[in-house]
């Protein structure tokens, strides 16, 4: 009997183990009609044109963006010109920095546009250790590294013309329920969207990616 017991136990806890990977990889909203629309200021990577849109709300100093970051990279490489990015950002309080990591990336847009904005959060996820750990004094070398002048950087990085630029985000963020980061929303070739309040595997994250482009 207390074989039995010890094997059910077993048995039950893989079973729930797998069904807790199954819900982290698979969409929490599927097929749904999008009900968001690519804005002209939003920071895109990628061909604005691509049919398939990946919205992702973010920030630097969260370990599972940073983690998703490269599978991210790798499906905009497998579908170039088919797949873009869309970047938004969604600072947690919990990670105070991250906010002004938010003004530094605008900052950087400012100057280099959106593939210096890119090439920026790059660079961020590279030098951070993430959960509010990066030194803050790498920020304007960070800038430098991509050719923008640190007497220019600071200057916006100071100011607080961006505050309300990434306020909208996060306000968008949550009129669409976002309560955590990443959080992403595949907008299909045909209107339908589908969302993954988690950070999602490669796997999972191209099989819809291959559904959204209409099962190619």
């Amino acid at each position: 009997m207390l074989k039995k017991t010890l094997f059910l136990g077993i048995a039950l806890a893989v079973l729930g183990t797998l069904a807790a990977v199954f819900l982290m990889n698979s969409p929490t909203d599927e097929g749904s009609d999008t009900a968001v629309r690519v804005e002209a200021q939003d920071h895109v990577l990628g061909a604005r044109s691509a049919p398939v849109k990946i919205v992702e709300y973010a920030e630097a100093e969260c370990p599972y963006c940073k983690t998703l970051h490269p599978v991210l990279l790798r499906i905009l490489s497998e579908y170039e010109g088919r797949v873009s990015l869309v970047f938004r950002h969604f600072p947690l309080t919990i990670h105070p920095k991250s906010f002004t990591e938010a003004v530094a990336l605008e900052c950087v847009a400012e100057v280099k546009g959106d593939p210096g904005f890119f090439e920026y959060l790059d660079k961020l996820y590279e030098a951070t250790p993430s959960n509010n750990n990066i030194d803050l004094a790498v920020l304007p070398r960070l800038a430098q590294e991509i050719g923008i002048q640190e007497a220019t950087f600071m200057e916006c990085l100071e100011s607080d013309r961006y505050r309300e630029r990434i306020l909208r985000d996060v306000e968008s963020g949550i009129g669409l329920n976002v309560d955590s980061v990443p959080h992403l929303i595949i907008i299909a070739a045909n209107g339908k969207e589908f969302v993954f309040s988690r950070s999602p595997s490669y796997v999972a994250l191209n099989a819809v990616v291959k559904a959204a482009l209409g099962g190619e």
